[in-house]
């Protein structure tokens, strides 16, 4: 029909073009351009009308049937007949095949069906009918276009739907975080995440999910936030602990200060965030560390086994005694089977002990630790049996490890080369340790050898046999550790109490180069050297090189308080140097009670109150020294140089 009237029209214009072009007769007149467009105007609208009949016809319509079926529908629907239901909204949508809400039942009974193919037919025709749009219809279509693997269509469809139920669909928006797990799109995701958890308390699952997606993103402060919502509305402290480690983490201290501030309970999680924050603080101020801790402990009343564990170890650090010896053996009967704990506060308390000389109870906690430990605290031991005077026990017990431990060979079947290096290294770490063990124990007993009398011969020939030993098994250590300076401090005191002095001072010297100071104990090996160069008296020289060592030892050690046995080597320097007034004046600042059992300060005390002439006060400093020392030969110089 189309083609006819186009033909029509055609013809029409050429027979008009051609008597338009032809001289006019009997007086006639050509059709003015005006005629022309009018004609055109009129095929143009004759043609819009025929296209116009060009519509799909119409489906048959019946609004009474379509209604009758509907109401059947429901009543089927509600006595959950749904076979003889989808009967009837089927009939419904056949009788009102125009009807928007009967063309997406269809699609929804279809898609049910697993018909998506047909499902999205219905779906699109019905987008394009009139009445109300809703978001069950908006979201039929966003499912329909996932199945059909129409992304952007999908992307929109859902959109759709949710901004028509103003995001307060769950379901809906569950759906919608599939699809974009699906499309990979993380930000978008991360915004519906951020909508679904508060509605479903922040379920575990669904939490990781939005948290690896934050820390993907790098978003860290979002992470923290998330873990305080998470607490706010589960009110689980697992939430506010995670909290505390982020801002932790991000050095936010105030924030996390503020959060453990409040806590008053003693759950573990509660234990968890006062403890982290108290390693943290103590990493830039110990003291701090401790304050925070004493109040969480005696006014918050968070109180825990660890904690207490914690508590007794800073109070033994700062000089609470008897509360930390109160404190560890709380915690070590309540750790149960938190072994390093136990172990750790057993070896406080064997300290303790010693400080006390209490060696009895120092020997019990040595024993105790190493029965908890199943045998990791061997070394310890021995030292203890070492300080007890135990010497037999001590080298029977370290003769019997390095016996064993010499001998190890790895076990069959360990054929990993990883695991086989980290083994040899421990066993070699454990013969370098008993050997070094071994040797200070040697050394100490040879020191309580001479103790009495260091001016015995006898004994000071023992005393050598066994610091001899002791030199063997420290060049054990060090041939074996190049780096272990500790023992390289220990052999130049072992060879110094031998009378090889060069030896020692050359190996002081190498303590103290610059490249090594950081691995040393620098004021200690400054004191020990410098007093050595100073008793010696070799010459005025070496004695301004002590005294210059002595003082510097005084200045960098970070004690609060002066060390007294620096204090001592510093009275000692000026006393040689002739200052016998400043000597006197730093022997007066020694408080330490356990200097009246030390014939050293004795012997220094009663040659600088010589000096000045304090007769009656050198006596007396010089019976004390004779008591501890009956053959020291100052005590028999002074005595008969002031025979009476």
């Amino acid at each position: 029909m189309k083609f006819l009237l186009l033909s029509m029209a055609m013809a029409m214009v050429f027979l008009l073009n051609a008597c338009s072009s032809a001289p006019a007769k009997n007086g006639g007149m050509a059709l003015t351009k005006a005629d022309s467009l009018a004609i055109a105007a009129a095929v143009a609208k004759q043609m819009a009308d025929t296209s116009a009949v060009k519509v799909e016809p119409r489906l048959p319509e019946n609004i009474d049937a379509a209604h009758e079926s509907f109401i059947r529908a429901l009543e089927m629907d509600l006595r959950g007949e749904k076979t003889l239901a989808n009967v009837f909204w089927q009939h419904a949508a056949e009788s009102d095949p125009y009807n928007r809400f009967l063309t997406f039942k269809m699609a929804d009974m279809l898609m049910a069906e697993g018909n998506d193919s047909l499902a999205l037919i219905q779906a699109e025709r019905g987008k394009n009918l009139k009445g109300k749009v809703t978001a069950s219809q908006l979201s039929t279509l966003a499912h329909l276009y996932v199945k059909a693997g129409m992304a952007d269509s999908c992307r929109k469809y859902f959109k759709a739907a949710l901004d028509s139920c103003k995001y307060q669909d769950m379901n809906l928006l569950y759906d919608y975080s599939l699809f974009l797990e699906a499309v990979h799109d993380g930000e978008e995701l991360t915004r519906v995440y951020e909508m679904l958890l508060p509605q479903v308390n922040y379920m575990p699952s669904l939490l990781q999910r939005q948290l690896k997606l934050l820390l993907e993103q790098g978003k860290d402060s979002s992470v923290i936030e998330l873990f305080g919502r998470a607490h706010d509305a589960s009110g689980e402290k697992e939430f506010l602990t995670k909290m505390v480690q982020g801002l932790v983490f991000q050095k936010r201290m105030k924030e996390a200060r503020s959060i453990v501030d409040t806590l008053t309970s003693s759950t573990e999680e509660d234990e968890s965030m006062v403890v982290l924050l108290m390693t943290t603080l103590a990493e830039t101020d110990r003291a701090e560390a401790y304050m925070f801790l004493k109040k969480k402990y005696y006014e918050d009343g968070v109180r825990t086994p660890i904690l207490t564990n914690f508590l007794g170890h800073y109070e033994n650090i700062n000089g609470d005694i008897d509360s930390a010896k109160v404190h560890l053996l709380q915690a070590a009967s309540s750790l149960g089977d938190q072994k390093i704990y136990v172990t750790n506060a057993y070896h406080a308390l064997a300290g303790i002990a010693v400080k006390e000389n209490r060696m009895k109870d120092a020997v019990l906690f040595a024993e105790k630790a190493d029965s908890v430990s199943m045998g990791g605290e061997k070394t310890m031991l021995a030292m203890m049996y070492g300080n007890a005077k135990m010497y037999d026990k001590a080298y029977h017990l370290l003769d019997s490890l390095i016996a064993v431990w010499d001998k190890w060979t790895p076990m069959a079947g360990v054929a990993d080369s990883a695991t086989l290096q980290k083994m040899t290294a421990e066993v070699e770490s454990n013969k370098l340790q008993f050997r070094s063990a071994y040797a200070r124990i040697l050394a100490t007993e040879a020191q309580v050898i001479v103790q009495k009398d260091k001016f015995d011969s006898a004994k000071i020939k023992k005393a050598n046999v066994q610091r001899e030993k002791a030199e063997r098994f420290y060049e054990e250590v060090a041939a074996a550790d190049s780096m272990n300076m500790d023992v390289r401090m220990l052999m130049a005191m072992n060879l110094e109490r031998m009378g090889r002095y060069e030896e020692s001072f050359t190996l002081f010297e190498f303590l103290l180069d610059s490249s090594r100071a950081k691995r040393v104990d620098r004021p200690e090996v400054l004191n020990y050297y410098g007093y050595t160069l100073i008793d010696l008296n070799r010459s005025s020289e070496e004695v301004e090189k002590g005294l210059q060592m002595v003082l510097e030892a005084l200045a960098t050690e970070k004690a609060e308080t002066p060390t007294e046995a620096y204090l001592d080597s510093k009275a000692w320097g000026y006393y040689r140097k002739g200052l016998f007034a400043e000597a006197l004046k730093t022997m007066q600042e020694i408080k330490d009670p356990k200097f009246a059992e030390d014939a050293v300060y004795w012997e220094h005390l009663g040659a600088i109150q010589n000096a000045l002439g304090m007769k009656a006060d050198a006596t007396t400093s010089y019976k004390k020294l004779q008591k501890l020392c009956p053959t020291h030969p100052d005590v028999k110089r002074f005595f008969s140089g002031n025979k009476k």
